[in-house]
């Protein structure tokens, strides 16, 4: 996640949003209008989350979060001390974008057609696929541990982001059909096995926050910004 720097007494007399000062597009912030542009100068574009940045150039180097994953894994495999974990292991490139691009297509993107559709036929085709997707997805894991097979891989790590803000996110805000992740037993199973496996995927998340934000940043979905309830990611975990 972000280190966030702390908030200067300049930006809250500046009455700069609280999400921009504190909450999860503070790093491109902070960034953006301290590092990058001239003394003085104010940016006025959109900040997006997350960014990749080389401080040594001072160079933005993407803000795409799959080459932002390919790019520090291949970082992590170069490093003398790494762990045997490798989530793009050479040779099965091709394998993982289509396994990406399927999933892409039928959920973490079929969340977004729904929630952004204009009309009741753009919405019913995103649906449909939303719900091809998770049922297709419960049953590849009826027989294997993860996505791809054995081993866990970057798929793997993209589909647990989309999990863990289908139920208070997705499914809320963007009308996202299918139901809790609960009702899907292999889903729910795989979801346990992640993060018994590797534990630290459960301090990777602030779930309250990552779901939370949606709700105070589409104004246009939601116009009084409230935010229901939301846990943390441990207990909903636990209660699938």
């Amino acid at each position: 996640g972000w280190i966030l720097p702390t908030p200067s007494a300049d930006d809250r007399k500046a009455n700069i949003a609280e999400e921009l000062i504190t909450g999860d597009l503070a790093g491109v912030y902070n960034y953006c209008y301290r590092d990058i542009l001239e003394e003085g100068e104010k940016y006025k574009g959109r900040c997006t989350a997350p960014l990749l940045v080389d401080t040594t150039t001072g160079t933005i180097v993407t803000n795409e979060s799959n080459e932002i994953m390919i790019l520090l894994n291949d970082y992590a495999r170069r490093l003398p001390d790494h762990e045997s974990v490798d989530l793009r292991p050479i040779g099965r490139e091709e394998e993982l974008d289509d396994a990406t691009k399927h999933w892409f297509d039928l959920l973490w993107n079929g969340s977004y057609k729904c929630g952004f559709a204009t009309s009741q036929v753009a919405y019913d085709e995103a649906a449909s696929d939303v719900l091809k997707g998770l049922n297709e997805m419960n049953e590849v894991l009826a027989s294997r541990p993860y996505l791809l097979g054995e081993d866990v891989s970057e798929v793997d790590l993209k589909g647990f982001s989309w999990v863990t803000r289908h139920d208070y996110a997705y499914t809320v805000i963007f009308k996202s059909p299918g139901g809790r992740i609960a009702q899907y037993p292999n889903i729910s199973a795989w979801v346990k096995r992640l993060v018994s496996d590797y534990p630290k995927l459960l301090d990777s998340i602030d779930m309250e926050d990552a779901c939370g934000s949606y709700y105070r940043q589409l104004f246009m979905l939601n116009f009084g910004r409230v935010v229901p309830y939301i846990p943390n990611v441990k207990d909903w975990v636990a209660g699938l």
